[in-house]
């Protein structure tokens, strides 16, 4: 019996030595393999992230004091938006933006509905700082963990930027770049024209003038209408900012003894700290007759009433 198990036990090794050896060779690679991972050492990736310092460094941090709270405070808003809690979010920004940025809460309302169909999920930078004001930028993406969406050219964010203002040992929190809203108390009349500048709107990258003018002349008074080159300027400290226009362009042309409102946004940067200081007209015309005709400019000029420019201080 047990000679015959060995002859049977031969036989079949000699049959199959090749995968005997195979295999035992793929189970050694196995064990080695085994070996080395329980071996290796796991280290913490190193990452220099630090949502706290800004991406323009214009020697102006953030203080310490600050730091949680503002991190702590977009998280609040933005859990607020995922959950679709309108009022308790809209009540976390401050009352210029929302004056400014979202009018009513259905203005709101409609924002975060279009914004966050699906819960999002963030990330916060420090973008700058200057003279009490942190700007974060915020980044809202969709929830790849949730959705199991993956990267695709159809991923996209939405970006804007978060403006915290220290006021009286406490933050308020503006959206969508809304720095302030303040009155210049700025006047300039004279025989042909009134001009007060009632407000100035400042947001991270553009300044809006609203501006009352009155013509007290009767005779059509023209400011701008886009046939004359830099009509209307933003004068600051150390620059000439020509006027940016939005859409499409309202022709500042009054007609005899009327007043009208105007908004003058001009494209400036607040983190640059420049500070403006008056609206040019370098082109106010006192015209007999007007016809917006750039063939009839020059007959038009010849006989008019008064051309000149002034300088609105906004200090």
């Amino acid at each position: 019996m047990f000679t015959d198990l060995r002859i049977k036990f031969n036989n079949f090794i000699r049959r199959n030595k090749w995968k005997i050896l195979l295999f035992l060779l793929g189970w050694s690679i196995l064990i080695a393999i085994s070996h080395v991972l329980n071996n290796i050492k796991i280290t913490e990736p190193i990452t220099t992230f630090t949502p706290y310092e800004p991406i323009i460094d214009n020697g102006q941090t953030m203080p310490a004091k600050w730091q949680t709270t503002i991190e702590d405070t977009i998280k609040e808003y933005i859990e607020y938006c995922n959950n679709k809690e309108y009022e308790k979010a809209y009540e976390m920004i401050s009352e210029g933006a929302r004056k400014r940025v979202y009018p009513t809460i259905s203005d709101f309302k409609a924002y975060v509905d279009y914004c966050f169909q699906e819960k999002k999920v963030y990330s916060i930078q420090n973008y700058s700082n200057r003279n009490n004001v942190y700007i974060y930028r915020v980044r809202i993406f969709e929830d790849i963990m949730a959705t199991g969406l993956t990267y695709s050219e159809t991923f996209k964010y939405f970006e804007e930027k978060f403006v915290f203002t220290e006021k009286d040992g406490k933050l308020q929190m503006g959206v969508k770049g809304y720095v302030e809203d303040h009155d210049p108390d700025a006047l300039y009349e004279d025989n042909y024209i009134r001009i007060a500048v009632t407000n100035v709107s400042t947001t991270y990258d553009d300044e809006t003038y609203t501006v009352e003018i009155k013509n007290k002349t009767n005779y059509t008074m023209v400011l701008s209408d886009e046939i004359n080159q830099n009509e209307i300027q933003l004068e600051t400290e150390n620059n000439i900012i020509d006027r940016k226009i939005e859409g499409l362009f309202i022709p500042m042309v009054l007609k005899p003894q009327t007043k009208s409102t105007y908004y003058l946004r001009f494209t400036k940067f607040f983190d640059e700290g420049i500070k403006s200081t008056g609206l040019v007209f370098n082109a106010i015309r006192i015209l007999r007759s007007y016809s917006g005709d750039e063939s009839l400019k020059e007959q038009e000029l010849k006989d008019a009433v008064q051309l000149y420019s002034i300088t609105v201080p906004t200090k």
